[in-house]
């Protein structure tokens, strides 16, 4: 058997899922979008801000003013402590701290073009081994990069300083990189926002895809989860038999029109099985089948109300019907206890069969009980039946007409049935040689009796039964 799963449980998972993925999808979208234009901002800041030393260290050096370069470095310390700004050799050696470059610009122009100046800065740096900076002089290129130290991030920046035309006069053609500009600025603001976008970004997912998950399984439990699942209490209803129950949805969508549909379905289902009750079982299952007709080996009940048509005259009509229904419905249910099945009812008469191995016992037993139930119970106005019986093989199929047919047996052994229970008295059960031959070894019968039957030339051998063994003596 095949797990269950709830709808609801699908469409929970399904919406978590949906949720989870498409929100989560946008906010880590939003979010890397954020944290990318605020890096991107602050690159493109630095690379403005190196770029606009460049053109002054450029505007310096030219003239030979070096102090200027190192006083705006000072300055820019000065003015802010998140900015520093370095300027480097080609050889990682810090500028301005001695005085090579003159000597090599006096050498280049051979006459002494610049004097020698007091040491511009002291303590000579040479910077750290630095991959970004060994890439910037190499590629000759600007390298950007970001770095943490400690609790504090840094964007830094190497720029390179090339050695142009006109400046090879003075320094010489025999490298390309005069000098790198280094500036290191402190981010940790930014860090810490791009780190704060993140966690509100989080914030928002993890309240969000629940809130919603709730709002929308609660909306889609209204519109959709419970009146599915109403609509298959109903159609377990009709299943059990209670075609009483209707299926009640008031929403104007697919789901109403389905409400509507399966009230419809069970409407007809009712109608279908009250027509039932007028239509004998083996009628509805050749209709299943879809029989014309066939040979069968069956036990044939017929029994008839006895004196009815002087009772009719004595008793209303109100009466008359409500007595008859009584004796019918008496027999029907003892007759379907016992195996068997009405075929029709012709007016006060009930016209039976049996078949399987057993169909002689069982006719036999329900036409007992039926005749002990009309000697002993008050109910039926001392209305009594005669009952007839005859086993053999007959024709089922559906006789009538292309509008209206039945299905139904005919044969010999049907019209020596009707006749025997014409032949019985009040309380009586006849049946024939058929019948009491397979149950003559248990069953308490008088006779045989010899009965002229219309029809047949010979006079039929014919039975009394009185009592079977498990049955009413």
């Amino acid at each position: 058997m095949r797990r269950f799963v709830p709808l609801a449980r699908k469409v929970n998972f399904i919406l978590v899922s949906s949720l989870a993925l498409g929100i989560g999808a946008a906010i880590v979208y939003l979010a890397y979008a954020q944290n990318r234009d605020l890096r991107r901002a602050n690159a493109e800041n630095l690379q403005r801000q190196s770029e606009i030393l460049y053109q002054s260290i450029k505007n310096a050096m030219l003239p030979g003013e070096a102090p200027v370069a190192v006083r705006l470095f000072a300055d820019i310390r000065q003015a802010t402590g998140t900015f520093e700004v370095s300027l480097y050799r080609a050889d990682g050696v810090e500028a301005f701290s001695d005085n090579r470059t003159i000597e090599t610009v006096n050498a280049n122009l051979e006459r002494i073009y610049f004097r020698a100046k007091p040491l511009l800065m002291s303590d000579a740096r040479m910077i750290a081994a630095d991959m970004n900076f060994t890439r910037a002089v190499q590629e000759r290129r600007t390298v950007l990069y970001q770095q943490a130290e400690g609790e504090r991030s840094y964007a830094l920046i190497y720029k390179t300083l090339l050695n142009l035309p006109k400046c090879a006069g003075c320094h010489g053609s025999t490298h390309t990189v005069r000098g790198v500009i280094h500036i290191r600025s402190d981010v940790t603001r930014e860090a810490v926002q791009q780190r704060n976008n993140l966690l509100l970004a989080a914030a928002i997912f993890a309240v969000l895809v629940p809130l919603l998950a709730v709002l929308l399984a609660r909306f889609l439990q209204v519109t959709l989860v419970r009146p599915v699942r109403h609509l298959g209490e109903v159609c377990a209803g009709v299943r059990g038999g209670d075609f009483s129950v209707r299926a009640r949805i008031g929403s104007r969508d697919e789901i109403g029109a389905l409400g509507e549909r399966v009230n419809e379905m069970v409407q007809g289902l009712y109608e279908r099985f009250q027509l039932s009750k007028f239509v004998s079982g083996s009628t509805l299952q050749s209709i299943r089948n879809r029989e014309r007709g066939a040979k069968a080996s069956m036990t044939l009940f017929f029994s008839d109300v006895r004196s009815f048509t002087a009772y009719a005259e004595r008793h209303p009509p109100e009466q008359v019907v409500e007595a008859l229904n009584r004796l019918l419905n008496v027999q029907t249910e003892i007759i379907h206890r016992n195996g068997g099945d009405v075929d029709k009812f012709v007016g006060d008469a009930v016209v039976a069969v049996f078949s399987g191995e057993r169909r002689e016992e069982n006719a036999c037993r329900s036409a007992l009980e039926i005749q002990e139930e009309l000697g002993r119970a008050a109910g039926y106005d001392g209305l009594k039946v005669g009952i007839g019986l005859d086993s053999g093989e007959v024709i089922l199929g559906l006789v009538g007409s292309e509008k209206r047919a039945d299905f139904t047996v005919i044969g010999d052994h049907v019209n020596v049935a009707a006749r025997l229970c014409a032949a019985a008295r009040p309380g009586m059960v006849l049946v024939t040689e058929s019948v009491y031959s397979p149950l003559r070894a248990r069953v308490k019968a008088r006779g045989p009796a010899h009965l002229k039957v219309k029809g047949k030339t010979e006079a039929l051998a014919v039975y009394q039964i009185l009592a079977l063994p498990g049955g009413p003596a």
